[in-house]
């Protein structure tokens, strides 16, 4: 795992600005990869690396790294590198590493774009002809490793973030108004948006060709093409799974570091250090927990059963409220634009913590968007349901809903909050539902607090719409599934874990995004992933019964928790004057961005316990503090 920035420039590069701006690069860069550091430069390309050395520690990987008229950066791991090299050295190919980016590089020059539907693993990589004067740019399948660009004229600059994309163009860009609606709608910024005016973040399954005709962007992976055949029954559909999800977290162990893995409460992870024993290896897992939370956010009791079941080396992480405001700065800071999912402060303490005892962490990421983990899913089947009910029912209930407080340290209140989120959003199409579902304001709350005036390009609902339509199928739950994975996935959760991980230089892997492990979950029919626990709806149904046999039944039988953070507690607690700071009102109003009063009330009522307004303040707060922290002007432009 690394970091890369690059720039090209078809005109030429002015050698003095140019090194300057590597440097930069490589300043920003450094905690991605502390273990080394590269540049290289011709008249039109500068490229700058920094190495975190996972497979082949020696000098031999090290980046930039030139193979005749190409020169490669790359940032991830290729899983399958030693069956490619085989078959590159049966063309006659010869290497002089045991690196992965050699494979990557040779194996470019051998079949060029045809290259990436033979890879499996994480990436992001740009290649650069010296001859034909040509860079070549590709991400990974479903967004694990981060690729952005900015393309002016005859120029283009990348980078691993936007932070260091920046500085290969030499200057910030000014706050883009689309973006910072995104933010406050869906509490992350969507590819390809970024937070900077002229930045796109290049989108998962994607690449990119750079030459004299200008910059052309285009999908290279479409899982719609890839949906195998799987048998009818049931026990044919798990032994598939099972031979394909062992497949992959076994490829994810190679590595000349050590390698743990994230533990919570939940399957995922449990399955995924399941999978790590079953080959014979005892895990080292980690866990996080929030000291004196609720039972809804404390993890660390079944993950010890877990750990415990399956003879691991565990360890647990106690997080004091104080910590978790201690890190927030550093958290911003590894941020290269603002994000409003509050689970990173966690994120960025167990990774650092597991940083001092392994290098490579296995993850449960992927699993519910893949096989239906959230409870919209089952939003989508209780709607109809919902529907049958007569409609002066249907008010009298509704109206009932709205008179419970959001409060999701309180299990019936939080129940409460779900039925009337489901009884909102129960009158309309299936896409408009999940759109609703994905939002965290509505358009008119959207309206009031930053004004009309900001209305965006950016349309939730035609994105869900395009991603349900990729997938070709009239299956819903699977359609749903596919907008998660081209939206929230991407823009949401993989880029919390890898800004997190990365910035304490953690490497991340996730079985669950295997490519054979994602098709083969898209060709089970999608209401086979949902189930009922007695009277209780759950989510992931093949999961638990294909691996049945792995895990003590309380893990399966456990209800749906996201990791999460005591936001509200913290927010009233040792975030309390830091908060106050970031919502003064002679602030907001100097800003020209918010709406004062909008804010006031959302302090309000936190102190008062009167709803939660704690995701919306949580959400300001991290916009204001980022701002603050990289040094951006705090207004939008003119």
């Amino acid at each position: 795992m690394c970091g890369l920035a690059g720039l090209v420039d078809l005109r030429g590069l002015d050698p003095d600005s140019t090194h300057g701006r590597l440097r930069s690069a490589l300043s920003r860069l450094a905690p991605r990869g502390p273990d080394a550091d590269g540049k290289w430069t011709d008249q039109h390309c500068a490229f700058a690396h920094t190495r975190l050395a996972v497979i082949d520690l020696t000098p031999g990987g090290a980046q930039p790294m030139r193979r005749d008229e190409l020169v490669i950066i790359f940032n991830g791991e290729i899983f399958n590198f030693h069956d490619v090299r085989t078959e590159l050295i049966s063309k006659g190919h010869r290497f002089t590493s045991e690196s992965d980016t050699e494979v990557l590089l040779a194996g470019w020059k051998e079949w060029g774009p045809a290259l990436l539907p033979r890879l499996i693993g994480m990436f992001s990589f740009a290649i650069w002809n010296c001859q034909t004067r040509t860079l070549f740019a590709a991400r990974d399948r479903f967004g694990e490793k981060p690729l952005l660009y900015a393309c002016d004229g005859a120029r283009l600059a990348i980078g691993s973030d936007l932070i260091a994309c920046e500085a290969m163009l030499g200057a910030q860009r000014e706050i883009d108004p689309d973006a910072l609606r995104a933010l406050f709608e869906l509490r992350f910024i969507p590819e390809p948006l970024s937070i900077a005016r002229g930045i796109a973040k290049l989108p998962a399954g994607h690449f990119l060709r750079f030459d004299t005709n200008g910059i052309e962007v285009s999908r290279w992976y479409d899982a719609s093409l890839h949906i195998p055949q799987t048998p009818n029954d049931l026990p044919g559909q798990e032994l598939g799974l099972r031979q394909r999800f062992d497949a992959a977290v076994r490829d994810r162990l190679i590595s000349d570091v050590p390698v743990g893995v994230f533990l919570s409460g939940g399957i995922d992870s449990a399955l995924v250090a399941a999978s790590v024993a079953s080959a014979g290896i005892a895990p080292k897992t980690f866990t996080v927990g929030f000291e004196g939370a609720s039972s809804y956010f404390e993890e660390r009791p079944l993950a010890a059963a877990v750990a415990r079941h399956l003879k691991a080396d565990h360890t647990e992480i106690e997080v004091p409220q104080w910590r978790a405001s201690q890190v927030l700065d550093r958290v911003f800071l590894a941020l290269d634009e603002p994000f409003a999912d509050s689970s990173a402060v966690p994120t960025f303490i167990v990774s650092e913590e597991t940083r001092k005892s392994v290098t490579v962490v296995l993850t449960g990421d992927g699993a519910d968007e893949v096989f239906g983990g959230y409870r919209r899913y089952w939003g989508e089947l209780y709607a109809k349901r919902w529907q049958m009910l007569p409609r002066v029912l249907r008010d009298v209930i509704s109206t009932g809903l709205q008179a419970f407080p959001d409060n999701k340290n309180n299990r019936f209140l939080e129940m409460m909050r779900r039925v009337r989120r489901l009884a909102d959003t129960s009158y309309a199409d299936p896409v408009t539902r999940q759109a609703a579902w994905m939002q965290e304001f509505g358009s008119r709350d959207l309206d009031e607090l930053l004004g009309a005036r900001s209305a965006s390009a950016y349309d939730v609902e035609k994105q869900v719409s395009l991603a349900r339509a990729n997938l070709r199928s009239s299956d819903p739950i699977n359609s749903m599934l596919a907008a998660d994975v081209a939206i929230g996935l991407p823009s949401d959760m993989l880029v919390k874990v890898d800004r997190m991980s990365m910035a304490n230089a953690l490497e991340t892997r996730a079985p669950f995004l295997d490519q054979r492990v994602v098709e083969w979950a898209f060709a089970i029919d999608g209401r086979s992933k949902l189930d009922f626990a007695g009277m209780r709806p759950v989510g992931k149904r093949i999961l638990r019964t294909a691996f049945r046999d792995r895990l003590p039944a309380e893990v399966f039988n456990r209800p749906k928790r996201g990791f999460e953070m005591p936001v509200r507690a913290l927010l009233n607690g040792a975030a309390r004057e830091r908060l106050d700071a970031v919502c003064d009102p002679k602030k907001i109003r100097d800003q020209g961005l918010f709406n004062a009063e909008v804010v006031g009330k959302w302090q309000k009522d936190l102190s008062s316990g009167h709803g939660d307004p704690s995701a919306k303040l949580w959400t300001l707060l991290a916009f204001q503090e980022w701002a603050r922290l990289h040094g951006r002007p705090e207004r939008l432009p003119n």
